[in-house]
């Protein structure tokens, strides 16, 4: 399987690739939203690479590259978002440290792992943990989230994606990724 394109964010003068396509929340949501794009490259199944900047405490759409072939193009009808518009649709956990790995791994206990919290496109924390601080937030986390319907829902998937899988390992998958998971707390 070839490694996708990351997205990037700039986030006080630095720039960090994020493991987590943070328009494709949006594009899940409403898939009628999403241009339709043929010919993509096998490096980037989603069709464009996007750019997000945190600006004066906004998550910010800086930049989407539409990966367009031949006479194609994005119709501002279907695909509601601007280079410069705060991505104002999105609440969620965006990881920046440097220990996240190719997918979000927490491997090394002497490392930092920062987690920006965005509420409807605003900044509202900048979280810095140890590893087991860490670890901690992520089981509170869960335990918050598995009352939800987004934990109903994403379980269900898992549960019919996966024939035979069990309720162990699901659980499992969806604490590993929890960070991701959760859209609002």
């Amino acid at each position: 399987m070839t490694k996708q394109i990351s997205d990037t964010l700039i986030y006080k003068e630095n720039e960090y690739y994020l493991n987590n396509e943070i328009l494709e929340y949006y594009f899940r949501e409403f898939p009628d939203k999403k241009p339709e794009i043929k010919g993509v490259m096998t490096a980037c199944w989603r069709g464009y690479i996007a750019t997000f900047e945190i600006l004066n405490n906004e998550l910010k759409i800086k930049e989407i590259d539409w990966l367009i072939f031949g006479n194609q193009s994005v119709n501002d009808e279907v695909y509601p978002f601007s280079n410069g518009d705060t991505y104002s649709w999105f609440s969620g956990f965006i990881r920046i440290d440097l220990f996240k790995g190719e997918f979000d791994d927490e491997k090394d206990e002497n490392g930092i792992y920062e987690l920006l919290e965005i509420r409807e496109g605003n900044l509202v924390e900048h979280w810095k943990f140890t590893y087991s601080e860490f670890l901690e937030f992520k089981e509170v986390l869960f335990s918050l989230f598995i009352e939800t319907e987004d934990y109903k829902k994403l379980f269900k998937q898992w549960e019919e994606r996966n024939p035979g899988i069990t309720k162990e390992r699901i659980n499992q998958l969806i604490f590993d990724r929890i960070v991701s998971n959760v859209r609002k707390i």
